[in-house]
């Protein structure tokens, strides 16, 4: 039997866990390589950069369609990146990331009541591990696409409901609701800076209605979980959704245009449906598909078991657990049952939510680090020997982890010098900065060589995945067109090397003539060269790159 000091020991311990395991992460992070993702090159870099120097409705859809996306994740990563050398910025970026860990902890830990404290300890630093070590949470260790940061608002909501229990169940309501409601600004927060995390926000919402307490208890406890919610959602996203509904007359522009119907979009749904399955039954079976072809949810290759594990053992567990409560059966397990109950009602959820309105298995991170535990609870519903349950979830634990291929959005080494920073591009100078209008065209990720172009010179996309010249229905065109006939001073077209004669057409469409004469290349750390050339009016040309 646990004593007084093993009490004092594990909880010290796990203090220890809680302040140490972020900047192991973020030492973690050092050994995957610096980040240069796609997205990074694309918008995220550019939406920070755009953002801390006034450039927001300056330039013109430089980022392509997530020019319009919220940049507040992206302005604390910019400024470490560009205050701090690379090696610094990526060790506080993954340290930050690593919070996930001390979150995954907290989670456990209050899950794990019906274990003594020593033992609960080490269980609940085990699977917060493992929950920071799947294969697309390590594959986004240190990068900018966020997921793996909204998704402390979600696992902060977990873990804020997870230590009000049981007492919420049937405890003072005022305290209860107030609990639920402060986990629910958590969730609604991190929706609100990423839009797909609405899908955790309602698994965490519809996880109350799965609790062993009274039908009115249940309501009352989701209702005020999502006045939390909306609460977050203003206090994460409002600022930015009153600014997009104030231009364009829709808050979450372009995405759901259908229903807004703003001018300056198309009337479509905006909705990426390229990772969707082609068929019922693949997305009824999802997780068999994906496990063994992750090409259908994301762009590039990784392995991971834990959610096709879910996949099979929840339904499987929850049956069993039906059957042996009809028959009076007590089934005494590791984690307490309205835990149990919530976090694997909340994953179902949101995990069907996601096969309905995502497939990219990005947005399903946040549920990836919640597997491990999810598992330990999924096994625990099984109608078999202590021991036995036991011996399968850590047989389960240990095929996922050492089967685990993490996922490589693109990474580069680090760079050394004196000039040690993210981003570095090496831009020809412009003759007339002031008066200088860089086009930009095609469709690959260009916009993280802007911060290093002369301050005042204007960007405007022309060709993007949400605008072309030759668009139809889409009101920003009129926009497009209008800055460029208004602009007086000289031309430069931006793009790709390979981009280049695409990128002549597009100019063509408005008037424009790119000289592939009068090309310069823009070498940069993160990507291919990029092409600089000079575009002329009809009637004359200019030379400005010198």
């Amino acid at each position: 039997m646990p004593t007084h000091d093993d009490d004092r020991s594990a909880r010290l311990i796990g203090i220890a866990f809680l302040l140490l395991a972020p900047p192991a992460y973020g030492l973690l992070t050092l050994a995957f390589g610096m980040d240069a993702n796609w997205d990074l090159r694309n918008y995220h870099w550019y939406n920070g950069y755009a953002m801390l120097t006034g450039r927001i409705g300056r330039d013109l859809l430089a980022a392509q369609m997530p020019t319009f996306y919220s940049p507040f994740l992206d302005v604390p990563f910019y400024w470490l990146a560009t205050h701090l050398p690379a090696r610094a910025a990526g060790f506080l970026w993954g340290t930050l990331q690593g919070i996930n860990l001390s979150l995954l902890y907290l989670l456990a830990s209050f899950s794990l009541r019906n274990v003594p404290a020593p033992k609960r300890t080490l269980i609940a630093m085990a699977l917060a591990v493992a929950g920071g070590l799947g294969g697309g949470t390590l594959g986004l260790i240190g990068t900018t696409f966020q997921d793996n940061v909204v998704s402390l608002g979600v696992l902060g909501a977990a873990a804020v409901i997870a230590g009000s229990l049981p007492g919420i169940l049937d405890g003072r309501p005022l305290l209860s609701f107030a609990r639920v409601a402060a986990a629910g600004l958590l969730a609604g927060a991190a929706m609100g800076l990423k839009n797909p995390t609405v899908i955790y926000a309602v698994g965490l919402c519809l996880g109350f209605l799965a609790l062993p307490a009274r039908p009115w208890r249940r309501l009352w406890l989701a209702f005020f979980f999502g006045i939390g919610v909306l609460v977050g959602l203003g206090l994460g996203g409002g600022v930015w959704m009153a600014h997009l509904w104030h231009d364009y007359g829709n808050p979450v522009f372009p995405h759901m245009n259908h229903i807004f119907k703003s001018p300056f979009a198309a009337l479509s749904d905006y909705v990426n449906v390229s990772f969707f399955p082609p068929g019922l039954w693949q997305r009824l079976f999802f997780p068999f598909v994906f496990t063994v072809s992750p090409l259908t949810v994301g762009e590039v290759p990784f392995f991971d078991l834990r959610v096709l594990a879910l996949f099979v053992l929840v339904p499987v567990g929850v049956v069993c657990a039906v059957v042996s409560g009809m028959l009076g059966k007590r089934n005494d397990w590791l984690t307490a049952v309205p835990a149990t109950r919530f976090l694997l009602a909340a994953m179902t959820v949101t995990y069907a939510l996601w096969v309905a309105m995502f497939c990219i298995y990005r947005y399903l991170v946040p549920l990836e680090m919640l597997a491990p535990l999810a598992l330990v609870m999924a096994v625990g519903l099984l109608p078999l020997a202590r021991r036995l349950r036991i011996g399968l979830a850590v047989a389960l634990l240990a095929v996922v982890q050492l089967t685990m291929q993490p996922a490589d959005w693109g990474r580069v080494a680090w760079p050394t010098g004196a000039d040690d920073r993210w981003v570095e591009a090496d831009v020809p100078a412009i003759a007339d900065p002031d008066d200088t209008m860089v086009l930009m065209a095609g469709y690959w990720a260009t916009s993280h060589v802007i911060p290093s172009f002369p301050a005042r010179v204007t960007f405007v996309r022309i060709q993007s995945n949400f605008l072309q010249p030759d668009s139809v229905g889409n009101g920003y065109l009129a926009i497009l067109k209008d800055k460029v006939a208004s602009h007086r001073g000289p031309f430069l077209m931006l793009s790709t090397i390979p981009d280049t004669p695409g990128a002549a057409k597009a100019a063509g469409l408005l008037g424009l003539r790119l000289d592939p004469q009068r090309c310069r290349p823009i070498p940069n750390n993160l990507g291919e060269t990029l092409n600089l050339c000079a575009v002329d009016r009809e009637g004359g040309k200019r030379e400005i790159v010198e």
